[in-house]
């Protein structure tokens, strides 16, 4: 349910016409989630402490440079294709009730 969550907002983060600051808190907390559940084992820890360090550095970069909302889009586009390329998150096992026989106790 969380994961339903945190993408929504990411998406909406992702596809928005124009971004402002404080739209940073809006999913700052949700991006090591993301990164960690995406189902791309080959992507290193490494990699992806450094797509939370340019995120954090394309934000705090004043006033917004070219390089910099390149540099966002380009870690926002990796998260989506991590989270893209997961495999499917598995479904709530069906209630199944099987008839266990109950013993008598009169017996």
């Amino acid at each position: 349910m969380v994961l339903i969550l945190f993408i929504s907002n990411f998406i909406g983060m992702c596809f928005s016409r124009s971004l402002h600051y404080q739209f940073y808190v809006w999913y700052f907390h949700t991006l090591p989630y993301l990164l960690w559940s995406g189902g791309v084992k080959k992507l290193a820890h490494l990699l992806r402490v450094l797509i939370l360090g340019l995120i954090e550095l394309s934000w705090n970069t004043y006033p917004s440079t070219n390089s910099s909302s390149a540099a966002l889009h380009v870690c926002h586009l990796i998260i989506l294709l991590c989270l893209w390329l997961a495999p499917p998150l598995p479904s709530a096992p069906a209630a199944t009730q099987e008839h266990i026989p109950v013993k008598d106790k009169s017996q």
